[in-house]
């Protein structure tokens, strides 16, 4: 799936949360996840920038399919039918891989999904 609009330019000030973040977007029904931030050669050397991260959240019994929904639209710059995608794929599969980046790319976007109390992984997946 697409992401919708454009990616933002990410966090203007320290500990900021976006309301959208630049991350490689949500995987299937199953949810394709969100590809986030690409490096650019002007970059400059950075340990570990060949990794890349996924973000998955963990079903819980306490957050609704609409505060599902409304968390990732924001995090993740998303439109209605793919977060709704993503909270039936946590509901009925247990978890959800939602985006995939640079392992602070995927931390920034973890953190947006933490703050109303959601469990989200964020695990190292490959070495490009």
């Amino acid at each position: 799936m697409d992401a919708c609009g454009t990616p933002p330019d990410g966090l203007s000030q320290p500990g900021e949360i976006p309301t959208r973040i630049p991350l490689g977007l949500y995987t299937s029904k199953r949810v394709d996840p969100i590809r986030v931030g690409d490096r650019s050669e002007n970059d400059g050397p950075d340990p570990g920038a060949d990794d890349v991260y996924e973000v998955r959240i963990i079903d819980n019994d306490h957050n609704t399919y609409g505060e599902v929904m409304e968390i990732t639209m924001m995090a993740l710059g998303i439109g209605e039918e793919q977060a709704f995608a993503i909270a039936w794929e946590v509901d009925h599969r247990g978890s959800c891989v939602v985006a995939e980046g640079r392992h602070d790319e995927a931390e920034a976007v973890a953190r947006v999904i933490r703050t109303i109390g959601i469990e989200v992984q964020v695990n190292r997946i490959a070495t490009a």
